[in-house]
């Protein structure tokens, strides 16, 4: 569009870190938590409640991470500082997580499960915050943050194509090999695309000022703001959509399915046909409003996933068309969500004067890691129908129904909850250039100042 203000070099560097990060995301919940139970052994309830728990942790550090992000002063900028600082932790959690010891306990697991996504907060917050500070444009915010969640999905592509890869090579492969394998590109990837967007992408200069953090503020900035308050809900709503069906995914193609060696194939087109049409979506939000191109992208999800109960088992291309349909939908909500957050943000810029951005999206960040770990809890609801993925245990034929129905019901009431609560959205492509007419016009007159300190 005309009025956009980013060159597409600039974009390409910037999102580069997105792909190593989001291939610690969900292949952590579609391969590396299935491997641990399934591979090591461990019991599948516990290994969820640990995911469960390191995000509960999450409610306590992410809003500090964004709040030092924000309050930050150094001759690099706010965000590049906490950005560097991550690499060598996030590569640390990656690494002993992916590669585990024989024998590695719950322990082992909890702990570097724990180091792994602490790392991931400080970097993804700080870029995140950084995305949203480089244009005040409506829709080129979903610009940038559509090409994120391109990237996000390119990341999930690599590194699911590296199993697939690896059993076209080797045969005798086994799931070691494959985390193994996941976990070494994440460890090279991360610290040479990190780099790149040190290097290349530009920050802007942070407004005067450090924030001191109180908690009861926190607590007023959320119930004071029902943009804020809905957004947030829609995040944990939608990011317990596709936790579930990927923490379940390798089950119910290897069990419900019964194709175990199809697995990989499968996951890798449905990402492929993600990645296809997120250029569609960006585009479509650009003719609507964000909340109901989200909106949209949910009811077409909805209308599908019950058909995987119909689905013929053991026919692999009728299974992959079907997970080619469903992965239409996928790319949306991600970037959407992402995207409001920034015009969310100029409510807050008006009424403070202040530029919040790494609190902000540590809110967002909170809540979608949340749903993603409490999507850990459709392991002890598998449980409870009767179904272990334990090696060696014989499923009974209304257990494995019972995997079935949980992968789709789950899912589909936490999307049609999400629609309902996005469906009338209050900030579209006018109300947003107002904010931020109202906020130029402020400064302009020296009248948009910080409050008291927060």
């Amino acid at each position: 569009m005309s009025d956009f203000t980013l060159s597409g070099r600039t974009i390409a560097a910037y999102v580069l870190p997105t792909a190593p990060l989001a291939a610690l995301g969900l292949p952590l919940v579609v391969y590396v938590a299935p491997f641990y139970v399934s591979g090591l052994g461990l019991d599948q309830s516990q290994v969820g409640l640990v995911l469960l728990a390191a995000r509960l942790l999450d409610l306590l550090l992410d809003p500090l991470i964004g709040w030092a992000s924000d309050s930050t002063r150094s001759r690099w900028g706010r965000r590049r500082p906490w950005m560097t600082v991550s690499v060598p932790f996030f590569v640390t959690g990656v690494f002993l997580l992916f590669l585990p010891p024989e024998g590695a306990t719950i322990g082992w697991f909890s702990a570097w499960v724990i180091l792994a996504y602490l790392a991931y907060s400080v970097a993804a917050i700080s870029h995140i915050a950084w995305g949203a500070e480089l244009s005040v444009q409506y829709h080129e915010r979903s610009r940038v943050q559509g090409w994120r969640e391109f990237a996000a999905i390119a990341g999930f592509l690599l590194v699911l194509a590296l199993p697939v890869l690896l059993e076209a090579i080797d045969h005798t492969a086994t799931i070691v090999d494959k985390v193994a394998l996941m976990g070494w590109f994440v460890c090279i990837s991360m610290p040479i695309c990190v780099a790149i967007t040190l290097w290349a992408v530009p920050e802007p200069d942070a407004p005067h000022g450090v924030h001191k953090l109180e908690i009861g503020a926190a607590v007023r900035l959320i119930a004071g703001n029902a943009a804020l308050r809905k957004l947030l809900l829609a995040d944990l709503l939608q990011g317990l959509a596709p936790g579930i069906t990927g923490s379940l995914f390798i089950f119910l193609i290897s069990y419900y399915f019964e194709m175990p060696k199809a697995s990989s194939t499968i996951l890798f087109i449905y990402f492929v046909a993600g990645l296809f049409f997120v250029p569609l979506w960006i585009k479509l939000s650009y003719r609507l409003t964000k909340h109901r191109t989200l909106c949209i992208a949910l009811l077409y999800t909805s209308a599908l996933i019950p058909l995987v109960l119909l689905l013929p088992k053991g026919n692999f291309w009728v299974l992959t068309g079907a997970f080619i349909l469903f992965g239409v939908g996928y790319g949306a909500g991600g970037f959407l969500l992402r995207s409001m957050m920034a015009d969310v943000i100029d409510i807050d810029t008006l009424a403070t004067g202040r530029e919040r951005s790494g609190l902000f999206y540590s809110l967002l960040v909170m809540t979608n890691k949340l749903g993603y770990a409490a999507a850990g809890l459709a392991y002890p609801v598998l449980a409870a129908v009767g179904f272990d993925g334990r090696p060696g245990v014989v499923n009974s034929p209304e257990a494995i129904n019972g995997l079935g129905l949980v992968f789709v019901l789950l899912p589909l009431a936490f999307m049609l909850l999400t629609v309902l609560v996005m469906w009338n959205f209050p900030i579209d492509k006018f109300k947003q250039q107002e904010l931020r007419d109202a906020i130029a016009r402020k400064r302009a007159e020296g009248t948009l100042v910080p409050g008291p300190a927060e």
